[in-house]
């Protein structure tokens, strides 16, 4: 059974399997709704759109009793027929071929709007974890040291005769930066590509060789990621690149 959107004066609510659920962000079944639109888990109807029958269009229409008795006294002195004009102006304009009922509506343009932001945010931090996640070094392959020159203090640029030396237009004494050459990354060899895997059967065990479990579930992980960012649209990427 799909959702159904109900409204009443402007304001909406989703029925659900006889469960009524407010459009509200904060409740749960609310944004189970959302989720169920964006990832294409379950459907929507619009709400219901009741017609008028031609009954109540001409009930709704006739003069007013008091109105009606009045032309019809007037029609008597005049010998007009005012009252069966107006009388069958109301029949012409509502006819008997407007039975009325009821008809799905539009689904409100909200729906599509929340869904598609929660589809947005989702790709998006899933981009962003499967990006962090590339980062990381691949076990298998381990990681190279890197070191980095640093600025740790300033020292005076000094002349040929070892006078400090100043800047000619502002008078100021030229600095220059002291470096060191620091590890900003420590070193990690790569994980062996292979275990022992010790069977142990009765007065005897046997020895072989495995995949090493880590690499393989740092391969499966990294591969995951890699199909998130593929799968991810381009305008989502252009918006996370642009913060």
């Amino acid at each position: 059974m799909p959702y159904k959107i109900m409204e009443s004066e402007g304001n909406y609510s989703i029925q659900k399997d006889n469960m009524s659920i407010p459009r509200s962000n904060g409740n749960r079944h609310y944004k189970m709704f959302i989720e169920d639109i964006a990832l294409g888990n379950d459907t929507v109807e619009g709400p219901d759109v009741r017609e008028s029958s031609y009954v109540e269009l001409r009930e709704a229409s006739y003069p007013s009793m008091a109105d009606q008795l009045d032309m019809q006294y007037w029609d008597s002195v005049n010998g007009t027929t005012t009252w069966a004009d107006a009388i069958q102006a109301v029949k012409d304009a509502h006819p008997t071929t407007i039975t009325g009922g009821v008809t799905v509506g539009e689904v409100p343009a909200w729906v599509q709007e929340e869904a598609d932001a929660w589809l947005v945010e989702k790709q998006t931090r899933e981009y962003s974890e499967s990006v962090v996640r590339l980062a990381q070094y691949r076990l298998a392959d381990g990681r190279e040291e890197v070191r980095e020159d640093i600025v740790i203090d300033e020292e005076a640029v000094l002349d040929e005769a070892g006078n400090p030396t100043f800047n000619e237009e502002t008078d100021e004494q030229i600095m220059q930066d002291i470096t060191e050459n620091v590890v900003t990354v420590t070193a990690i060899d790569p994980l062996p590509a292979t275990i022992t895997q010790v069977d142990m059967e009765v007065n005897e065990s046997n020895e072989t060789e495995v995949p090493n479990p880590a690499i393989v579930r740092d391969d499966e992980e990294r591969a995951a990621a890699q199909a998130i960012i593929d799968a991810t649209p381009q305008a989502v990427i252009d918006a996370y690149n642009a913060l």
